[in-house]
């Protein structure tokens, strides 16, 4: 293969796989704004909501590790459109009407998405070898991007559609079509050496490796930190006085301003002259945000929201990079996203879930503030541990 011709590979890869990317999370954040149309038509509790809503953080964090498992058996490649088309089947149960359904084809979907999405990564790793940063920020870009699509369209899907239903089931087209041109892909390249083939990716040996540790308990205390604040952001906007309006648009504005965090996180790491001063810049910046937004005068909220988008879009793109650049090889990094995942997903979410304690407290502005700054700045103490040196 020419060098033309590899570039060009290149190319269509990283089309693909940022495609995929921005359906990694919109199946779930579509079901969002539906929640309580979804709980009136099923006469669910709140109870019962409440454990919907933890649904599809624990399951990814079962599916990444499950993915490193399964490439022994299929090829990355492959196993990355077995699980997107996993999704999708989740995807038309949770429509079916049913509770059964409705849990387990959330459990489903996050199942697949996670799969997906732990291995995607590895098969980056190895497909574009330089530049991983830069890709990494396009990759957090397009799943912040897809989570802000899916919780934006879903209720207007819903209203043109008739129903819950069939604007859940909607969203199961954008899947299939990212498995498509995945197909595709493997299909054109089908010959392209031993990428084709199942590996091995065991996580065991990264427990004994310091930088791999590092990068998993920085990635638990991205993941606590962040979906603590996100879950309880509105609500605790509302209570300071804030209008519904206002405290639902401060969220959006967050989960916007991801984006441009997320893409300019490769640049920032060059200017400030490392990723290490990125990750401090980013965390306290997030961390001051999250001040001005729960103790703050109201009137500064606008401000601090795109404060702390941007802050929260550089640190979800440096975790994702670390993963990225830290092992030599695609079955290492396939493995390190298994267990950072994993771990992350569950302990992060079952960290946000202890947390949020502190809305029975009294001031529970105030004391979500000095929860969130914990979490966030012991995912910085972990952060700034990890090298950008790949583990041997």
């Amino acid at each position: 293969m020419d060098m033309g011709q590899e570039k060009q590979e290149k190319v269509h890869f990283v089309i693909i796989f940022l495609l995929v990317s921005f359906n990694l999370r919109m199946g779930f954040s579509a079901a969002d704004p539906l929640l309580l149309q979804v709980m009136k038509s099923m006469h669910m509790g709140s109870g019962s909501s409440g454990l919907f809503g933890m649904l599809p953080i624990m399951a990814l964090g079962i599916a990444a590790p499950a993915g490193a498992v399964l490439v022994r058996w299929v090829s990355p490649r492959r196993l990355v459109v077995y699980a997107l088309l996993l999704a999708t089947l989740g995807i038309i149960w949770r429509s079916w009407g049913s509770l059964p359904g409705l849990f387990g084809g959330t459990l489903i979907i996050g199942f697949g998405l996670g799969v997906a999405g732990a291995v995607i990564l590895g098969v980056a790793r190895q497909v574009v070898q330089q530049n991983l940063p830069v890709l990494m920020s396009a990759y957090t870009a397009c799943v912040s991007l897809g989570t802000a699509v899916g919780a934006g369209a879903a209720a207007p899907v819903a209203r043109m559609l008739g129903g819950w239903q069939p604007g859940l089931m909607f969203w199961g087209i954008p899947l299939l079509l990212a498995a498509a041109l995945w197909s595709i892909h493997i299909m054109k390249h089908k010959n392209s050496g031993g990428r084709s083939h199942p590996l091995r990716a065991p996580i065991l040996p990264l427990l004994y490796q310091r930088n791999a540790r590092m990068i998993t308990l920085y990635y638990l205390f991205r993941v606590a930190s962040a979906w603590l604040l996100i879950v309880w952001l509105a609500t605790l906007l509302r209570e300071r006085g804030l209008p519904a309006y206002e405290a639902g648009l401060a969220l959006s504005v967050v989960t916007a301003c991801q984006i441009p965090g997320a893409l300019l996180a490769g640049t920032l790491s060059h200017w400030l002259g490392g990723i290490h001063r990125l990750i401090a810049l980013a965390t306290l910046l997030a961390v001051a945000a999250c001040w001005g937004l729960l103790v703050a005068p109201l009137s500064a909220w606008p401000w601090a929201a795109m404060c702390l988008g941007a802050g929260l879009g550089c640190i979800f793109s440096v975790g994702m990079s670390l993963i990225a650049s830290s092992q030599p090889d695609e079955g290492s990094t396939i493995a390190l996203s298994g267990l950072a995942q994993g771990v992350g997903f569950i302990g992060g979410g079952l960290l946000a879930w202890g947390a949020g304690f502190c809305v029975k407290l009294p001031d529970p502005c105030l004391w979500m503030a000095v929860t969130y700054s914990t979490l966030a700045l012991s995912g910085l103490y972990f952060g700034l541990q990890c090298t950008e040196k790949p583990a041997r």
